[in-house]
């Protein structure tokens, strides 16, 4: 478990279940329309894209977010270049952050191989929330280091602004999605079950991707075995960062995206998780069984590789699978290495 969580994990937990009568919650967000999303622009990221100067390559999330959270909006190396010109046989790639960490925490390893692959690849920021270790205690103090921690569907309806300001400056009638944890599950998912994304979107490649929620090592099915989902949530209101709330195992925002199936016709998917996922847990909530969905675990391809949930955006291994099946090559085809767990 990420220690950013632990700590808060176990503060709300203990809150949850003790009960909540003298809690006073924070109002639920208004109605999200396609005008007004509802979520929180970052300032440094005026209309999702980072601003401030482009940042150093990065060989590991931990250092990356050390460097995001002194450089609030930082540009990932070899992204938002808006005159790059999809080649033949490719599309405009949006790269989406995971909860708690910006489009440089998660991508800068990611970017500039993507553009030496000869890919058009684009990233945002949105909806940033507090600090997580001190969100009970302050959660209107907004972090721009940890965005997507807000409404997974506002996040869902600005990705929808995002893509369609990616297809206009580049011509592209699709694009592909990578994203990571929230940003390759649920919000991804959201926009294309709820919000038109199956027509926009031709290829999503999800990484350890909180598709089903995540058990958080058993609190979650001790909070959905004691009936508590909706306590649960409201303490993660409460904190500002709902979207934490929404991803346990339960929560009516994962029943809601589970009923009917989670895929839309039109639009190809694929999940690639690792066996030592320690944030989705049981690892196999990842993974998205309905037809047509290619479930891919890293071992499978490399039994060498100890990536675990946060690792897995500068596994090199990983990467591979992800650049071969955005340029059409067998994505089975891999440089098997040694890759040690907490690869941070």
């Amino acid at each position: 478990m990420n220690k950013l969580r632990a700590a808060l994990l176990a503060a709300m937990t203990s809150v949850t279940l003790m009960g909540t009568a003298s809690m006073a919650f924070a109002a639920p967000p208004s109605d999200i329309t396609p005008d007004h999303p509802g979520g929180v622009a970052a300032p440094h990221s005026p209309d999702g894209v980072p601003s401030n100067a482009e940042g150093p390559n990065m060989s590991s999330w931990s250092s990356a977010i050390e460097f995001a959270k002194r450089n609030p909006g930082t540009k990932v190396p070899g992204t938002n270049d808006f005159t790059c010109t999809p080649r033949k046989g490719t599309h405009p790639v949006v790269l989406i952050p995971g909860t708690t960490e910006d489009a440089f925490t998660t991508w800068s390893y990611y970017g500039p191989r993507m553009q030496a692959a000869g890919l058009c690849v684009y990233t945002f920021n949105y909806n940033p929330g507090p600090d997580v270790m001190k969100a009970l205690i302050h959660p209107n103090d907004i972090n721009e280091a940890m965005p997507f921690n807000g409404d997974i569907k506002a996040s869902a309806q600005f990705l929808g602004v995002f893509v369609k300001y990616v297809m206009k400056r580049t011509g592209a009638k699709k694009v592909d999605f990578v994203g990571h944890s929230q940003g390759g599950g649920a919000l991804p998912n959201a926009y294309i079950k709820w919000y038109g994304g199956d027509k926009t979107v031709r290829h999503t490649i999800g990484l350890v991707a909180s598709n089903h929620g995540s058990t958080l090592y058993g609190v979650g099915s001790l909070i959905k075995a004691a009936g508590l989902n909706d306590k649960w949530q409201k303490m993660w209101d409460y904190a500002n960062v709902t979207a934490d709330g929404q991803q346990t195992v339960g929560s009516d925002f994962v029943k809601e995206l589970e009923a009917g199936g989670i895929t839309k016709p039109g639009v190809k998917y694929t999940v690639i998780t690792t066996r030592y996922d320690d944030v989705v847990t049981p690892y196999t909530h990842d993974m998205i069984e309905e037809p047509g969905v290619n479930n891919v675990i890293i071992q499978d391809l490399c039994k060498k590789d100890f990536t675990d949930h946060f690792g897995m955006t500068y596994d090199p291994v990983t990467y591979q699978v992800v650049e071969n099946m955005l340029t059409g090559r067998d994505y089975k085809q891999v440089d098997c290495k040694f890759v040690p767990p907490y690869y941070q």
